[in-house]
């Protein structure tokens, strides 16, 4: 489901934690409900959500999920 290998390409690292966020982003889980899952704020998830979508050079979270789905980080 979630890997445990850190994720290098040429816009930077994705770590696990953010790996955890975008798959239950993609479940449909905001992200109040994400922190209280992996006992973090709401805050700073929405942080670990901008630093991916900043390091991958999106423009938003849905893209950050598609990316996640063409890497094969999330799968069906």
């Amino acid at each position: 489901m979630i890997t445990n290998i850190l994720l290098q390409d040429n816009h930077g690292s994705i770590s696990e934690r953010e790996i955890e966020i975008v798959h239950l982003l993609s479940m449909g889980y905001n992200s109040k409900e994400i922190g209280a899952m992996l006992f973090i704020s709401e805050h700073t998830v929405n942080t670990h959500r901008r630093n991916m979508v900043r390091k991958l050079d999106l423009k938003n979270s849905y893209q950050l999920i598609v990316w996640a789905f063409k890497e094969r980080i999330l799968s069906l």
